[in-house]
Order: C-alpha cells, then structure tokens, then sequence
C-alpha cells in the first residue's frame, strides 16, 4: 500500500502544472479537483510549499477557478482595498452568499449593512437579551455533561450554537432537530467542487437550501410590520439605513440564511477547539476555572465580558490557531499590486488566514496555546489580529454575538466541572487534526471526558 501510495504521488506530481504566468503552482494539485482536496486534508502545507517557492503562488480552487495566493501579512492589504470586491464569491459560492452582505459591495454593501447592523451591535445584543438566551440554552446542556461517560466535543458545540441562533429567530424549540439536519445536509453544497447529478453532495446541499428558503421566508413574512426590537428577524425585516432603506425579499433571505449558517458554524468550531486545548492544559484550565468560580454566573451581556479577561483570551488564542475560515479571497477590480506584481481587473486573489494567524513575527511561538499573549496589551486587537473575521468593510457582521457566546460557554464550562474539582481530558490524549475545507474545524470523531 505505501508503495502504491508513492507511485500515484510521484504520477500526480508529473502531471502538476508547475506553474502559470511566472508564478509557481503549490503542490497538491489533482486532475478536475485542482488542490481542493489536499486543502481539505492539510491546507498548511500546500500553502508552506507554495511559499517556499515564492510569496506569491497559484491555487486551483475545483475545475475552474485559479486563485493568486499568499500567506503573508502584507496580502491582508486585499481585504481592506477599494480596489477589490467579494463579486466572485457572489458568483462561484451562489449558493451560499447570494445577495447578502458577504457577497455585494459599494453602495448596495453600505446600505444592507446599515439596515440590519442595529441587532448586532453590544447596545443590540443588550436590547435584545442575547446573552440571557444563550445562558437559557448553554449553562442546562452543559449541566447534562455531568452524567455521561464522554461527549463529542464537535456536535454538542454544534448543537449550543444552531440553537441559539435559532431560539435568536424564533423558531420553535420541537422543529430544531429538522433545522439542524438541514443545514448539515446544506453546507455539502457549500464544497469547490461542485458536480450536480442525483446523490451528489451538491445536489443534497441544494435539495437543503430550497427546504431552508422556504421556511425562513415565511418566517420573515410574519415578522414583517412588527416593532424591529421583537427579535433579530423583526430587526432584520423591518430594519432601515440612515436614509430609510431596506432590504428587498431576495437580500432578506440571502443574510438570514448567511447569518444561520455562518453564525453556528464558525462559533461552534472555536468553541470546540477551546476545549480540546484546555484539555491538554491543566494549568490553564485551573486559571480559567478560578476566574468563573469568582463572579457570581457566565456573562449575558457584552459589558460583563470585562470580568472575564482570561476566558476571552482562551477564545481569541483557539480562534487565532483554527480560523474556521482558513482561506479567503478577493477580486480585483482595477489593476492592483502586490509583490511588485500588477494584477488585471477580475483576478481572485487569495490569502491564507490560517498562517497569516501564525505568523511569528507577530506571536512568538506561534503554534503554541498561550492564551496569556491576550492579556497584557494596551489596546484592544487591531485589523491583523482580528483577521479571522474579515477585513474592510465586510468584517463580520456577528462578531460581538460569537464573541458573548463563546465566552459565556467557556466559563459555563468551567464553573460546573471546576467546582465539582473535575477537569477535561481527550479520550486517547491526542489533539486530533483539524478538517481545514470548507471551514476548519476538529474532525466528529473527537471527544471529552471530565475526570476528578
């Protein structure tokens, strides 16, 4: 089998174009599927190949699509530019971004974002009792922890975030379970590689959004009228910009159905790899645990979050070494340089926000856990270091919501089993491998267990 193995790398790698316009191709490249899959498995080391050769190289993201991609800090300069948009995301990602926020620019981009930003901001949240929702969900299910054996880590990090973002919309508690289902079988459409026949991943995924679509339209029409404090999709349906603008049918169901898939997805990654890692940390697992222990409950609204310096900084470190989304790009729309390179108008290029995060320059020891490097700065994170949510004017739009969130879960975490003087252990003691596409997260596989 090793031998096997070894002659279709050496047959793969003849067959590599080697590189394109001056640029080297990273390795990892297969027939019809480019470098998707080896991005998957280990994107870290195609992008290290890639620039070892040159700080600029080529990817292929599925059959069509070649992206000018970089890991270094100096590329970030690609999400900030007013020379570049999200227009091919619209385009080759359709069925995720469509019309929303993360896929229009300029003038329609200002007016979304103004109409629906209100329910997100800390005064939003506040309004909205966010934080006292996401207790109401989290701190019981956690509870329920104390009578297993072990838990998969990945799916009850999973199941806190889709419900709280579904309990955040108002859908009822008995339909969770078929929400669920859907969005698991939707984000198989959300792959580069994009074959539609019967049983293919894409086709299943877009089976899921027609479900999905149909479901939340109707839960827009019924919040349509009503007082935009009611709930997030109130806020969102009848929400208005500066000049009293609003969002059509077909830009209100593209953001509801980003902000579902968006808003558990990601958290629920970070989360999980929070976890992972104090479960191979017992020191820092003992300081978090004091910090809990020492206020009076987990944090509900955005202002209580000053209490929680070190759990925040838990959050921060696992979201720096696993953005959940690893890569991401941005179209040229008039001639942009970079590298000493000029790129003509309609040229994806990309940036690898998984090294970008690891860039030692910036975070000595990069690949280490040390929540710490978050605790004696003088100004909170700039645009670099919150790179793991976008950059420019599409920063994400959930970033309070997954922030209160993740805190409130991590010392909910620690506050049960620390004062029952029990910690987490990973069954097997290995920090398992990451799943890096299409966003990157821990594999299902991984689990816990809480041992005195």
């Amino acid at each position: 089998m090793v031998i096997a193995a070894e002659l279709t790398r050496r047959a793969v790698s003849k067959l590599r174009p080697r590189d394109r316009e001056g640029l080297p191709v990273a390795p990892g490249w297969l027939p019809g599927v480019g470098h998707t899959a080896a991005m998957m498995v280990d994107l870290p080391w195609v992008c290290a190949e890639g620039d070892q050769r040159s700080p600029l190289f080529w990817l292929q993201m599925g059959p069509k699509s070649w992206v000018i991609a970089s890991v270094r800090e100096e590329a970030f300069a690609v999400f900030r530019n007013r020379e570049t948009s999200s227009a091919h995301l619209a385009r080759d990602a359709e069925v995720l971004v469509g019309r929303s926020v993360l896929g229009v620019d300029g003038e329609a981009h200002r007016r979304m974002r103004g109409a629906i930003n209100a329910p997100f901001t800390p005064k939003g949240l506040g309004a909205h009792k966010a934080g006292a929702l996401m207790a109401e969900v989290i701190v019981p299910r956690v509870s329920r922890w104390k009578s297993r054996d072990e838990i998969a880590i990945c799916d009850e990090t999973r199941e806190f975030a889709v419900d709280v973002i579904f309990r955040m919309m108002g859908i009822e508690p008995h339909a969770l379970a078929e929400w669920r289902q859907a969005f698991e079988r939707y984000s198989l459409a959300l792959l580069p590689v994009q074959w539609d026949f019967a049983g293919s991943p894409y086709r299943r995924g877009s089976t899921a959004k027609r479900w999905i679509d149909e479901r939340l339209t109707a839960i827009a029409d019924r919040e349509r009228g009503r007082d935009p404090e009611a709930s997030l999709v109130s806020a969102m349906v009848n929400g208005r910009d500066d000049e009293g603008r609003g969002l059509d049918a077909r830009e209100l169901l593209d953001n509801l159905r980003v902000l579902v898939f968006a808003g558990h997805e990601t958290t629920a990654s970070t989360m999980a790899w929070a976890m992972l890692y104090l479960a191979k940390d017992r020191e820092r697992w003992d300081r978090l645990v004091d910090e809990a222990l020492a206020a009076d409950g987990p944090p509900t609204t955005p202002e209580a979050l000053a209490k929680f310096a070190f759990a925040e900084g838990v959050f921060r470190e696992a979201l720096r070494l696993h953005p959940p989304v690893a890569f991401d790009s941005r179209q040229t729309e008039q001639p942009w340089s970079l590298f000493d390179r000029t790129f003509d108008k309609g040229q994806i290029v990309g940036l690898s926000l998984h090294a970008m995060s690891r860039n030692a320059e910036r975070y000595p020891d990069p690949d280490a856990f040390v929540p710490e490097r978050w605790l004696s700065r003088e100004r909170r994170p700039g645009p670099i270091e919150t790179a793991q949510f976008g950059g420019g004017p599409h920063f994400c739009l959930g970033y309070h919501v997954a922030w209160l969130e993740a805190v409130l879960f991590l010392v909910a975490v620690a506050r049960e089993f620390g004062a029952q003087r029990r910690r987490p252990r990973i069954v097997g003691d290995a920090m398992p491998r990451p799943i890096y596409m299409p966003l990157q997260r821990p594999p299902g596989s991984a689990r816990l267990r809480f041992e005195r």
